[in-house]
This record gives C-alpha cells, structure tokens and sequence, in this order.
C-alpha cells in the first residue's frame, strides 16, 4: 500500500564574490530535493565525476564505479583535500553564527538517507536540543564530518556525525575556493555566499510498511 507524503524543496541561491578575475559578481539559483554539501566529500565527488568526463574513462561496470569513489576517498586520506575548512567557511543557522570545529566538510540534509543509504542524524546518542530527522518539518539538518576516514566509519556504522543544527535557512560564506554539491553534482565553487531557503512541497508516493 502507498501513501502520499509531503517533501519540502529548497531554492539555494550562490552570489560569487568581486575577485581579480570575477569583475562583475554573478549570482545563480539552484534546486535541492536530497541534500548539499561543501568540503571532503564534494571533493571526493568532483574528482570522482572528472575520471568519468574523461575520455579515457572505459568502464560502466558499478563496481568498477564504487571502486573507484572509494580510491578517491582513501586517496583524500592522505592528501587531506579540504584540510581547516573550519577557517574557510561561516555557517549561519537562521542568521546565527555557528562555531565549527576543525572539520572538513559540511553537509546539509533535507532526508535521512544519504551516501549511499546511510541515515547520519539516527546514528548514535540523540541530543537534547535536536528533534529526530522529519521530511515534512520545514527544517534542514546539519552536519559536520572530519575527513574521508570519517565519512568510511559513517557509511559501515562505526561512528556518528557531529550534529551542527537544524535550521529553516542556512548562510554559508566561503573564503575561499570550496568543493560543492547539490544532489550529487559536483563543481569547485569561487568564494562568495550561498543561501539556502524554503521553495515549496512535492507530493511522493511512499510504502506505508
């Protein structure tokens, strides 16, 4: 048996910051169902989503494919890509100022499940201040991950996530050259402002078991 339920839909507006080489500040509108992220595991994707535009790139085989994300995670092990991002991004939750930790990266969810079928914000001890992950609450979670390492413990629930929040709208300014995605697809970001407010509902069909 299915029945309808309401998902929210979020409008993500990117306005890049006057540098030498941006004269003239654009500013594009984006669409997020899923969830969206800045740091290690954007790049992660990036990385992963350029071996693919390749010309070179021969395989479909998806084991070939998840092979090859994960040696671009255990190779950002080693590099870490996205190293301090705690002092290249501000995040604002509702128009407050969040405090980060040294972390690398960054991932707002709009459903429970993510990279990969995991579900980050019911892992773990639940905090007090926090509700439990809802579809149709108007809120967004927040979260924080240390490294590629972390994202490998999360994804075989062998550790939880650092819950930063949850929010009704969420500000990041980036300082400088960040790693980005919205549902999946990757680019590298110039430093400027993303925002992050509420667009509208979508009806989907869900089991009821």
């Amino acid at each position: 048996m299915h029945i309808n339920i309401f998902v929210h839909r979020w409008k993500i507006k990117i306005s890049s910051s006057r540098s030498l080489t941006i004269r003239s500040p654009t500013t594009k509108e984006y669409f997020m169902n899923n969830y969206a992220s800045v740091g290690v595991d954007a790049l992660v994707a990036l990385n992963f989503h350029k071996t693919r535009e390749s010309k070179f790139y021969l395989f479909s085989s998806r084991l070939i494919n998840r092979f090859l994300y994960l040696l671009y995670g255990a190779k950002d092990i080693l590099e870490r890509g996205c190293e301090n991002l705690h002092e290249k991004v501000e995040l604002y939750l509702d128009d407050k100022l969040t405090p980060l930790p040294a972390l690398e990266a960054v991932i707002i969810l709009n459903i429970s499940s993510w990279g990969g079928g995991v579900k980050p914000w019911n892992m773990g001890t639940p905090e007090k201040n926090l509700t439990p992950q809802r579809h149709d609450d108007g809120l967004l979670e927040v979260m924080g991950v240390y490294s590629s390492f972390h994202i490998a413990q999360l994804q075989i629930g062998m550790s939880e996530p650092l819950r930063l929040g949850q929010a009704r709208s969420i500000k990041l300014k980036l300082l400088e050259r960040i790693p980005l995605q919205i549902d999946g697809e990757p680019w590298e970001q110039a430093p400027g402002e993303i925002v992050i407010t509420h667009h509208n509902q979508a009806t989907m069909l869900s089991n009821s078991h």
